[in-house]
This record gives C-alpha cells, structure tokens and sequence, in this order.
C-alpha cells in the first residue's frame, strides 16, 4: 500500500470534495458580524437562560447556525443564524451581540423561551354579616325620570363596534404570533444535532450530545481503526478515528448514502474529508 511522504501513513485511496451541490466548486457561508470580533469577548442581550456566566467567544460559523464557546464552562453552543441580531459598536468596553428572540438552553439545545401565563387564584371574599336594617322605613322621593334621547342608543352602538373591531384585531395578531412561535420552534428542533461535535469529542461526550447509537461498527485501516455509530432514524452515522498514539476522536458525519455531511478541519488546514472517504467505510 502506498504511504503518504513524510508520515508513514497509507495514502487515502481516493479524495472527495463535497461543495453546494455533489462535484461542484465549495462555497462557503455567508459571512455574520460575528466574524469581525476576532478574539474578542462578547454578551448577549437578552441572556440567553440556564448559560452562565454571558460571556461568549466566537468560534465558527456554518450555512445555518453559528458556533460560540462560554468563556468560563468551555461549552461550545450552536445558535440559529435567525436568531442573531445587530452588534453593538466595537470600541464600547463591553460588546454586546443582540438576539432576535429571548433563548434557552434545554436538553442539549437551544430553543425560544415560551413564557407561561400563571392563573392567579380567585381572592375569596368573607361573608360579613348583613347590617341590620332600621325599624323605620326611608322617606320616598318623587323622582321624575326624563326620556333618553335616541342620540344616545346610536353612540352606544357605535362604542359597541368600534370595541368589537378592536377585539377581532388583537385575536388575529394572537394568532399569528402562535403560528410563528410553532414555526419557530420546529426549525430550532429540526437542525442537524451532529453539528455539536468537534475534534476533541471522545466516544463518551459523542453519546453524552447525541444519544447512544443503534448499531456500533469498527473497521480497521492499516494502522487506523474506524469507529462507526450509525443512528437509523436520524439518517446519520457519526465516524470516530484512533491510531496506536491516539484514542478515538470523532472526524466527520455520514449520511445514508456514504456521503460527508461533515468534516472536522486539522490544525495543518487539512480537513478528515480524506479519512472519511476510506474504502474501509464503504
């Protein structure tokens, strides 16, 4: 088997590039303003729930969400490109990232936070004895009651119609804010959980982040053992990669079909699209 000069490892038997669409040029994701922080540090507004302390670093952006690691916890978290809003000017001691939405950290993902209405009890009303009435009977009055005028029945009626066409405004705003909140909601679930991974996730944090695999496979590669973990219903399976100096850290994610949903890129500006490629995983 031929070996790659330099490192003493069996070149790769084939290099796959994967672009926008199979066999095109790569085209890379639209730039963010978070690109143009560098290293520096930066908060969110609103906070995002159950993350302390709100003190972020940007650390790499895809197609549809945009990657930050706490400064404090190193927990790396995966936001919605959606929910990014305006950044506040750079030579301000504190940068300030604003959010389209308010956000919480739940089960391993980041969702929008749905307030519930709490249905305060009815306050009870003691039963105080009625006063007594008098003996003697109050004086009657004559009171002469003088005929509406009918002026009055009509701004009764038109009150009434403006009021109703008030109501009818704010159901129909309830309702359209319901709709997006569910759109919203199913979009944020929907997104590729694999993309929590980096090079530095072990078969441990792989499982703590995704679950634990249906089936697991092993393949070996020369001096290289692959280690499969496939999920059948998520149409994924994530690839781990050891060596004799190394454990298995994960490289990549491939659909159904064998194709790079994913690869991790190396310090050397190399990415693991070679590895995944390796006959030993088709």
């Amino acid at each position: 088997m031929a070996q790659t000069p330099g490192t003493g490892f069996p070149a790769p038997a084939r290099y796959v590039r994967f672009g926008y669409h199979e066999g095109e040029m790569s085209i890379a994701p639209l730039p963010t303003p978070l690109q143009h922080l560098g290293g520096r540090r930066f908060s969110f507004y609103p906070p995002i729930r159950n993350l302390e302390p709100n003190e972020w670093l940007y650390r790499r952006v895809t197609w549809s969400e945009c990657v930050v690691v706490n400064t404090r916890s190193g927990e790396e978290v995966w936001i919605p490109r959606m929910f990014l809003g305006e950044v506040s000017r750079f030579d301000e001691p504190v940068i300030v990232v604003g959010l389209n939405r308010e956000l919480e950290w739940k089960s391993g993902a980041i969702i929008p936070r749905q307030r519930h209405v709490i249905e305060l009890p009815v306050a009870v009303i003691d039963n105080h004895p009625a006063p007594s009435r008098s003996a003697h009977l109050a004086p009657v009055i004559n009171i002469r009651l003088e005929q509406k005028p009918e002026a009055r029945v009509w701004k009764w009626v038109g009150v009434a119609v403006v009021l109703g066409a008030v109501a009818c405004t704010i159901v129909a705003d309830i309702a359209r804010q319901s709709q997006s909140q569910r759109a919203d909601l199913f979009r944020v679930r929907g997104y590729r959980a694999w993309l929590q991974l980096s090079a530095n996730d072990d078969y441990a944090s792989t499982i703590r982040k995704l679950g634990p695999p249906a089936v697991v496979r092993s393949y070996e590669d020369g001096d290289r053992t692959f280690r499969e973990l496939a999920y059948p219903s998520r149409r994924y399976a994530v690839v781990l990669m050891s060596s004799r100096r190394q454990e298995a850290r994960y490289i990549g994610t491939l659909d159904v079909r064998g194709r790079v949903l994913d690869a991790v890129r190396f310090p050397d500006g190399s990415t693991a699209e070679q590895f995944l490629s390796s006959p030993a995983l088709r």
